[in-house]
């Protein structure tokens, strides 16, 4: 009985050895794929990184080209818009763009103003005039230029006018509604008037 024992203990313990190494062995291999798991997320991660910087990059450079090509069509706007103001009766006006003020810690920018006798024309430039743009645009002037320019105030009327070279559908109609100018620059230095015969340009300084 005591040999039958001693062999049943031997074999037990050789059992318990085999199962230990087989253990070892998947903690290792284990271990092993969690390292090729870590090394695959850091590559992915620095992966990302390069990614975001790409993605940043990209959205910098189409932010400055909007930038210069928004300059671009003021300028060309500039250049070219006197001819149709005075054929509209804007006569002996100073022409400006481009202007800056600030106003209880906030800023205010014009891009083309043109001030007469007893008037100033408040003019906003867009490559591409969309109906959110007009919005805005509106509620500037009701509510904010005369706090920004109030030399202005009292004596000028306030006309608005909007200057696209591309326009989003609807747009046009919905500025005249709300009793702007709407002019379309085209090729050649051209000016075109959007607005029917007869109408009734808003005065924004009594409001």
């Amino acid at each position: 009985m005591a040999k039958d024992y001693r062999e049943e203990f031997w074999k037990g313990l050789k059992e318990l050895e085999e199962k230990m190494r087989e253990t070892d062995k998947k903690i290792k291999e284990l271990v092993k794929s969690q390292e090729e798991t870590d090394k695959k997320m850091r590559e992915l991660m620095e992966s990302q990184k390069k990614t975001d910087y790409q993605i940043k990059a990209v959205t910098k450079a189409i932010s400055e080209l909007n930038g210069v090509w928004k300059r671009f069509s003021e300028k060309i706007v500039f250049d070219n818009i006197e001819n149709t103001l005075n054929a509209l009766g804007f006569k002996e006006f100073v022409i400006s763009r481009n202007l800056k003020r600030e106003h209880n810690s906030k800023q205010m920018e014009i891009d083309i103003l043109a001030v007469g006798e007893d008037y100033v024309l408040v003019m906003e430039v867009k490559t591409t005039l969309k109906v959110e743009h007009v919005r805005r645009f509106v509620k500037k002037l009701k509510k904010k230029f005369l706090d920004f320019f109030p030399e202005f105030k009292g004596r000028y009327k306030v006309y608005g006018v909007v200057i696209g070279i591309n326009f989003q559908e609807g747009v046009d109609e919905f500025a005249i509604k709300n009793g702007l100018l709407v002019f379309r620059y085209k090729d050649k230095g051209e000016v075109e008037v959007l607005n029917p015969e007869g109408f009734n340009l808003r005065d924004f300084s009594t409001l």
